[in-house]
Formats: structure tokens, C-alpha cells, sequence
């Protein structure tokens, strides 16, 4: 059931993975992180798949990707999420719909990180009786 649709969501996913530690070279995390995988530089992707929501169209749903850049030290994040929201756009079937910025202090220390979460949406079909 939904073969095609579940082959062409792993491709979707493989080529966000694989796009986002070639081009930015920073490890890429899906869905969680354990603290014993954190790197020690303090940067990198957590990729989390959102909800499915129906949309107007029949057999079609809606599904928000959360691409969250932690990012430690850059000056330059409005520029670097700039180039993420870009290069994760020329993925098929993905549209970017917003960030939210938030910068975290780390724990009992006075250092700051910046973390964007950079929302996408992307559509997809499934069999259904109509």
C-alpha cells in the first residue's frame, strides 16, 4: 500500500540528509539527538518531520518539515539560514514557509547559540477511496 508515495518520501529524505552535509558540511541529525552524539563544535542540523494535514485536494495531504540549524559562533546566521533555505527549496516537493529564530544560552556558561527553525512543507499523495 502507498508504495510509490513511501519511495519517493525516502528519496525526499535521503537527498535532505545528503544535501545538507555536503553543502554545509555539518552533521545532520533526524528526529532526535542523544547527548552523547551532540558534536563538540556546537553546530549542526536536527531534521524533524511534522504532523500530515488534509488539504483541499483529494488523496493529497500536507506535511511540515522542521529543518533546525544550531549554530555556534557565526556572525553571519541570517546569510548561512539564507543558503539553507535555498538549498533545501531545490528538493523537489519541498516549499519553505518560515523560520524562527531564538538564540539559547548554554547552560551555566555565558555563551549563546543560535538556533533557526526553518519550516518547509511538502506535499504528498496517498491511496484512498474516493
Amino acid at each position: 500500500m502507498n508504495d510509490k508515495q513511501k519511495k519517493y518520501m525516502k528519496e525526499q529524505q535521503e537527498k535532505l540528509v545528503a544535501d545538507l552535509e555536503s553543502v554545509f558540511e555539518l552533521p545532520v541529525f533526524e528526529d532526535e539527538i542523544a547527548d552523547d552524539e551532540l558534536p563538540a563544535t556546537g553546530n549542526y542540523f536536527l531534521v524533524v518531520y511534522g504532523d500530515m494535514r488534509a488539504t483541499e485536494s483529494v488523496k493529497r495531504l500536507s506535511q511540515e518539515v522542521y529543518v533546525v540549524y544550531i549554530s555556534e559562533d557565526n556572525g553571519d546566521v541570517e546569510a548561512s539560514t539564507l543558503d539553507i533555505l535555498t538549498v533545501v527549496s531545490k528538493i523537489k516537493g519541498y516549499t519553505f514557509y518560515r523560520t524562527i529564530k531564538e538564540r539559547m544560552q548554554k547552560a551555566e556558561t555565558d555563551d549563546f547559540v543560535d538556533k533557526v527553525t526553518i519550516i518547509f512543507r511538502r506535499k504528498l499523495s496517498y491511496e484512498c477511496q474516493v
